[in-house]
This record gives C-alpha cells, structure tokens and sequence, in this order.
C-alpha cells in the first residue's frame, strides 16, 4: 500500500487483517477513507464479510432524501453515519483475495467518490453498477 499510496497508514495490523487511513481527493473535495481488511481462511467461501470495507471517515456523505437511487447510493446501509462503499460486485467476482487492494480498492474508491461528487452535484449516479437484489446485466 505504501508503494502507491503514500498518503495512506497502516493503522492496524495482525496475521489475518489490517487497516489503513489515508487521503483522496477525487475531484474537489478531499477525503479521509478507512480501508480494513480479513483474510478469509482457506475454508471460507468468498462473501461481503471478507472483502474489504471503506469507509469515508471525513467529511461526511451527505444522503439525498427521495432521490431515484437512494438517499446514499451504492453503499452498505448498516444504521452507521459512516456506511460502507459498494465498490464492485462480488457476485460478477470482480475482486478477489487475491488482488492487491492499493490496485483496486484504493482505486475504485477514488472512483466511487468522484461518482458521489457527480452524483451530489446533478442527482444522477454515473458510476453504474447495481443495487442489492438486482440481478447482473446480461442475465
């Protein structure tokens, strides 16, 4: 993580996960992100509990109430001010354990909030993707 992004610390770590706090700025704001992370065991199929978690710690996602895509699109509602990101579809197995997160979630994030910038901006989500239940394009 380092490597690639420097502005990001390592802030919590033991033999099967980490954590780490850095900066983003994807268009005009910037933000500070939590990445934490469980390496699933060897046994355990892949599910939303084992792939990486980001959080925007600051400033806070501001909801857009009766919007068409939901007060705050394309995260995890879990009654927190500080919902997860939906990042990519698990399903479509576009992540896995095997991936580097300073490749892909650090870069999706950058994604996602420059698509909630947009989205704050014009009412409209530009990041595509698809919403709990709904099923994958081309089925």
């Amino acid at each position: 993580m380092l490597g690639r992004w420097p502005s990001f610390d390592l802030v919590r770590r033991s033999k099967d996960m980490a954590a780490w706090r850095g900066a983003l700025k994807p268009i005009f704001v910037q933000y500070e992100i939590g990445i934490f992370y469980r390496v699933p065991g060897i046994l355990e199929a892949p599910s939303h509990r084992h792939q990486p978690i980001v959080r925007v710690l600051s400033p806070r996602l501001k909801p857009r109430a009766d919007d068409p895509e939901g007060n705050l699109p394309h995260v995890y509602p879990d009654g927190t001010a500080s919902p997860p990101l939906c990042l990519f579809d698990l399903e479509a197995r576009e992540w896995n354990a095997w991936k580097l997160l300073a490749e892909t979630t650090v870069p999706w994030a950058i994604d996602w909030l420059a698509c909630y910038e947009g989205w704050r901006a014009t009412g409209t989500w530009a990041g595509g993707g698809r919403h709990p239940g709904e099923e994958r394009s081309g089925q």
